[in-house]
């Protein structure tokens, strides 16, 4: 049964509401929003809409795309999304930063459609990075937008 579906108060589409439970539980769910701004471009597909997708794994919720790109990320803890240009050093210098600011990072992902070209990187981190230091990774020449998820 199709429900109108809003976000931040503008109808997107049609909604499907589904029901899992422990003898059928959800494996796979995909999310397409379409008329919206995005603050993370890169998820948006060519036909102007944001999607994820997302799986259960070990009982955990993961993201498993980003707009065209595939990642694995636990939905676990605080997410920084970071679109950049492939180029070695990058996750480095990110690291390096969050390190300098204290922040522990609980794992690092990069997904990219090819090599030298847009990827995007996902950080995961136990404790919120202050704003100088989102703007120093912000700073970095081949990053291209970023995008932090308290989740």
């Amino acid at each position: 049964m199709g429900i109108k579906c809003q976000f931040n108060g503008q109808k997107v589409g049609t909604c499907f509401l589904l029901d899992g439970s422990p003898k059928n539980p959800f494996e796979f769910v995909q999310v397409q929003i379409a008329n919206v701004e995005s603050k993370f471009s890169i998820a948006i597909s060519d036909s102007g809409e944001i999607k994820v997708e997302g799986k259960v794994k070990d009982k955990k919720p993961h993201f498993t795309k980003v707009g065209s790109f595939s990642v694995d990320v636990s939905m676990d803890g605080s997410l920084i999304l970071c679109s950049q240009v492939d180029q070695p050093g990058m996750t480095g210098s990110v690291g390096n930063i969050l390190g300098k600011e204290n922040v522990n990072v609980s794992f690092m992902s990069v997904g990219r459609n090819a090599p030298q070209k847009q990827v995007v990187m996902t950080i995961g981190v136990d404790e919120e990075p202050s704003k100088e230091a989102l703007k120093r990774i912000e700073e970095i020449l081949a990053a291209e937008e970023f995008v932090f998820l308290k989740l």
